[in-house]
């Protein structure tokens, strides 16, 4: 790791150390991340008058180790990381320049860049075009795809009132709440506990995704399947916003995920644990837990609001664009 992040300079070595250590949430916001490290290595390269060659090694170093350890949980962020580098083209670096290769990395990035916040929007509107309609909902777990879904509803629709839940394995609520603010909400901030209460009073709920697979099933924060269940049992209707970017298909080959587990003991250390006590208690606890699509009723993309159990062919259509690097320019 310290080897990757010796890589980028000091304002990139920040923006690494935001990602690893979760200080920013949002897989969205991640790979815009690691987009500005791209810039930043191909800027180092300039002033550095670098091989093309070096430059390469240096991006797929730091595209490679997001891969590997953000991705693992994220489809998003490897689908990103792997659109910028297939748009730069490196296996033709060879034959070019440092003016031209530098260019390349700057083009790509923008590329995904503009793609991504053209995606976002759609996923939005067709998000808050659902919405408009309700005076009472929930959102789990910080998503920058809903907090933005947030301000822009409160923009369209008065007196909404929106339940967070903490989201207390990795703090994901709060961050709800400056946005929700913005909008002129009424907010509720309760206890993951209280889902159940709280939610059968509510006319809808909403999450993001930070994996979405074929079959309708997505990847979200641990409580998120809590909310899919309640929704189910007193037929609340549950929509995940998530751009197609965030499709894994690998299940269609037979993957089995394996859970992403953190140890909260920190987290935990406030409540008066004594440090004996500490050290003889697990607190280790899944990030992510898979929400099947019979407990969703429409993942919103910017291709439109599709039934989880409709998506599969628009998966497959997607996914083989995404191979062949196609998409609007």
């Amino acid at each position: 790791m310290d080897k990757v992040r010796g890589l980028l300079p000091a304002k990139g070595q920040a923006m690494f150390d935001d990602i690893v250590f979760q200080r920013v949430l949002g897989a969205s916001s991640h790979i815009r991340m690691i987009g500005d490290m791209f810039l930043m290595l191909a800027e180092k390269a300039r002033e550095e008058e670098m091989e093309p060659k070096q430059l390469r090694e240096e991006l797929k170093a730091v595209g490679d180790f997001f891969r590997r350890t953000r991705g693992e949980a994220s489809q998003a962020v490897s689908n990103g990381i792997g659109i910028m580098l297939l748009k730069m083209g490196l296996s033709e670096w060879d034959e070019l320049g440092l003016e031209e290769v530098t260019k390349r990395t700057c083009t790509a990035v923008e590329y995904y860049a503009k793609q991504s916040e053209k995606d976002i929007s759609a996923v939005i509107q067709y998000a808050v075009g659902i919405a408009g309609y309700m005076k009472r909902i929930m959102v789990f777990d910080y998503s920058s795809t809903v907090n933005s879904f947030l301000k822009e509803l409160g923009r369209e629709a008065e007196g909404i009132e929106v339940y967070i839940p903490e989201s207390r394995s990795i703090n994901g609520g709060y961050a709800f709440v400056p946005a929700a603010l913005e909008a002129g909400m009424t907010i509720h901030f309760i206890p993951d506990a209280a889902i159940m209460y709280f939610l059968k009073t509510c006319d809808g709920a909403f999450f993001g995704a930070e994996t979405l697979y074929a079959d309708g099933t997505v990847y979200n924060t641990t409580g998120s399947d809590i909310v899919g269940l309640v929704c189910r049992t007193f037929n609340i209707p549950l929509y995940v916003l998530t751009p197609m970017i965030k499709l894994d298909l690998r299940p269609i080959r037979g993957f089995q995920r394996e859970l992403v587990v953190n140890d909260l003991q920190e987290r935990f250390a406030e409540i008066g644990f004594k440090k004996d006590e500490m050290e003889q208690v697990d607190f280790r606890c899944p990030e992510l837990l898979p929400i099947e699509g019979k407990y969703i009723d429409g993942i919103i993309t910017e291709l439109g609001i599709i039934p989880a159990g409709a998506l599969y062919q628009t998966a497959i259509e997607y996914g083989r664009k995404l191979m062949l690097g196609e998409g609007e320019q």
